[in-house]
């Protein structure tokens, strides 16, 4: 029985795994071939930065009807909902426009977790070029031998 080993492009505790054919998740798994879009979402950022926009012009404009303390506890509210949605982000994949959220973690991790898809899509598109990829797109573990 023939069973190549997939190369682990990236793991965490989390249980996020990137192989040279598969991203799993706890509750998802994609498979790489079909994908042609990956992209990280940043539309908690966006909602953050209005909020924190808002609160911020909120305690500027009726600054003259607050104590300073308030305006304060204001400002530094604001300044946590900024920092919470900019390390805030989403991994989506899917085709162009289609786009599925896979999952949702902190901005740093999910630039990770994209960057390994990137090189295993990159692994299977030169195993492509070289002849070998169809066999390693499209084999069943259960077979004895290549498709």
């Amino acid at each position: 029985m023939l069973i190549m080993k997939d190369r682990i492009f990236y793991r965490d505790q989390r249980g996020v795994v990137v192989t040279q054919r598969y991203v799993r998740t706890r509750h998802k798994d994609q498979a790489l071939a079909p994908i042609t879009s990956v992209r990280i979402g940043r539309d908690a950022f966006y909602l953050a930065l209005a909020c924190g926009a808002g609160l911020a012009l909120f305690a500027w404009a009726f600054g003259d009807l607050l104590f300073f303390a308030e305006q304060v506890g204001l400002a530094g509210f604001a300044v946590v909902v900024l920092a919470a949605g900019y390390s805030l982000a989403t991994l989506e994949m899917g085709t162009h426009l289609h786009e599925k959220r896979m999952l949702v973690g902190d901005y740093w991790s999910v630039r990770r977790i994209r960057d390994a898809v990137m090189d295993a899509r990159r692994d299977l598109t030169d195993r492509m070029d070289e002849g070998e990829g169809h066999r390693a797109m499209h084999r069943n573990p259960d077979d004895d031998g290549p498709v």
